[in-house]
């Protein structure tokens, strides 16, 4: 989960009334987008973590100093020591209702302002001037030569910055009864409430969506058209949004019945059965990133070393058929050396290792011998080598081709891997692991755990069409082959691995907005999710085909379009 705009306002209160006055001593780079302050506030040195991961944007006071992590220091970094060493922080600012903070710092040089966006595929950190020049971007856009791409902030250096545009939604605030009740009667009443509430009103993340929601009816499915009073649902908004009106803030950590970590809130979960309440907000943050983090890291580990082993394997099989190549690269002249053995059989002498012959072509051939055979023997093994040659011939191309398939499906489960966002997503890969003959489970795996072939994301795109997401090879293969209708659109990354994204047209054809989106969510659940943009290619189902005498998902399309797009983060409907 990230950062929504009431963790950030309860953290920026917390930070607030911990380091406002501090001296920034150090800054640790602990990865290239995961930045460590050592701020001093007599008595105590504190540790304040930024992030801007795009998976995992966040921040927090760590308990323990940060260490710096592998790599060299990016040109981020170098801005960050040449700058911020021994500034002050002054202020602490959250834009109304944004997942954003400024840090305003000064020293004797003059002021500036180290920005934090929690955006998802869009999370930034930057340095800004006292005149709002950018000095230093942790992520610089990537440019494209597409002149259909839509214009986005200029994130540059020596670039005047520009806070991410509003969105132009409700305000908490100034919520009431009758504009509520008019977003209502324009959504579609089968449009569950939990995907309402995060596109009308600001600073509503889909975890505060599904409080407000739980808080109202006692369910989390429940739809438009199945809302009987807004009043009811007005004041349970109302209710969470106090906690940031009156800084009244209670750090909650929920967890899963493993005590596992599963969300973080300043206010208490009441839709999640177990919430444990934490001292500071901090402590909730830093639990739920390092549980979840080292949890599905250690749990990821040994698939992700069982592929790199098959891709050794694969690697030593290429030069081995590279090697056959050369070696058989001329089977004619096998044969020609054979028949030129029989040819000269009378006057090779017992014991002699070479022949020296003139052939048709009056080329004089140098053939090597084995001593411990007789010449027609010789010639048999020559002939021997010269079918195999031709066989190999035939054979090598395929294997080649065997091989970049295999390399092809290693990536698609790579991706699996990193996509998987839970035990049974992770439990999944490693099925497909063991079923491949790939991966040994150190340990039977339970026979409760079912295969969640089918669990695939059912996503709504703004404009209303319905969206299916396969996140794993077998669901791509499930979902293109099993489910899809011959003229359902289907949209994949282009030329990456990534998951089969599936609009259905029985209820006529999608929205071209809500097609940009599907093609930004394929963009998401690829290999390029953290790419500014990404081509994707859009055709009809029947026009795709599985890849014959390959593993499950990987396919050929024609007919298709390109479109160039963000990856955009969905919030997750139902799975």
């Amino acid at each position: 989960m990230n950062f929504d705009a009431l963790s950030t306002a309860a953290m920026a209160t917390e930070l607030q009334a911990t380091l406002i006055g501090g001296r920034v001593q150090q800054v640790i780079q602990i990865n290239s987008l995961t930045y460590g302050f050592e701020i001093y506030v007599h008595p105590v040195r504190h540790y304040l973590i930024l992030s801007a991961e795009p998976k995992a944007p966040r921040l927090y006071l760590s308990d323990q100093k940060a260490r710096r992590g592998a790599g060299s220091d990016t040109p981020f970094m170098l801005v960050l020591r040449k700058y911020m060493r021994g500034v002050r922080l002054k202020a602490i600012i959250q834009p109304p209702y944004e997942r954003l903070l400024y840090f305003q710092f000064e020293n004797f040089t003059g002021q500036m302002k180290l920005v934090l966006e929690m955006l998802g595929t869009r999370s930034n950190l930057l340095l800004l001037g006292a005149d709002q020049t950018i000095l230093g971007v942790a992520r610089l856009p990537k440019l494209t030569p597409n002149p259909s791409a839509k214009p986005s902030r200029l994130l540059m250096l020596g670039s005047l910055y520009q806070q991410p545009p509003s969105q132009h939604k409700l305000i908490p605030a100034d919520l009431i009864e009758q504009a509520l009740q008019q977003e209502l009667a324009e959504a579609s009443p089968d449009f569950t409430l939990v995907q309402l509430l995060p596109q009308i009103i600001s600073g509503v993340s889909p975890l505060v969506a599904r409080e407000i929601v739980y808080r109202t009816t006692g369910s989390l499915h429940a739809t438009v058209g199945q809302l009987s009073a807004v009043d009811s649902l007005l004041m349970a908004c109302r209710q969470l949004f106090d906690h940031l009106w009156h800084n009244h803030w209670q750090p909650t950590l929920a967890v899963d019945e493993d005590g596992e970590p599963i969300a973080f809130a300043p206010y208490p979960l009441q839709h999640l059965p177990n919430n444990q309440t934490t001292l500071t907000f901090s402590i909730a943050v830093q639990t739920y990133f390092m549980g979840v983090a080292s949890g599905y890291a250690v749990a990821k580990m040994p698939l992700i070393e069982a592929i790199k082993a098959v891709r050794q394997k694969l690697i030593r099989r290429r030069e081995q058929l590279d090697k056959d190549a050369e070696a058989r690269a001329n089977p004619t002249a096998l044969k020609e050396k054979g028949e030129a053995i029989l040819a000269y059989s009378s006057q090779i002498k017992s014991g002699q290792t070479e022949l020296v012959a003139e052939w048709l072509s009056g080329e004089m051939l140098k053939i090597r011998l084995d001593a411990s055979l007789s010449p027609s023997e010789n010639a048999a093994q020559y002939f021997h080598n010269y079918r195999k040659a031709l066989r190999a011939a035939e054979e090598i191309p395929t294997q080649f081709d065997k091989i970049s398939l295999e390399e092809h499906y290693l990536d698609q489960l790579e991706q699996d891997v990193t996509m998987a966002d839970d035990r049974a997503e992770i439990d999944a890969v490693a099925d497909v692991l063991v079923e491949a003959g790939y991966f040994q489970r150190s340990q039977p795996r339970q026979k409760h755990h079912q295969k969640a072939t089918t669990h695939y994301l059912r996503l709504t795109a703004p404009g209303g069409a319905i969206v299916w997401v396969g996140k794993n090879a077998t669901q791509n293969a499930h979902l293109t082959f099993n489910s899809a209708a011959p003229d359902d659109l289907w949209l994949h990354a282009r030329q990456v691995p990534g998951a089969h994204v599936i609009m259905p047209t029985a209820q006529g054809i999608p929205a071209e907005d809500d097609v940009f989106w599907a093609a930004g969510v394929a963009a998401y659940y690829s290999r390029s999710r953290h790419d500014g943009s990404v081509e994707v290619d859009v055709t009809l189902k029947k026009y795709i085909r599985a890849i014959k005498g390959a593993a499950p998902g990987l396919v050929t399309c024609r007919n298709e379009s390109t479109l160039r797009v963000a990856p955009q983060e969905p919030m997750v409907d139902e799975e």
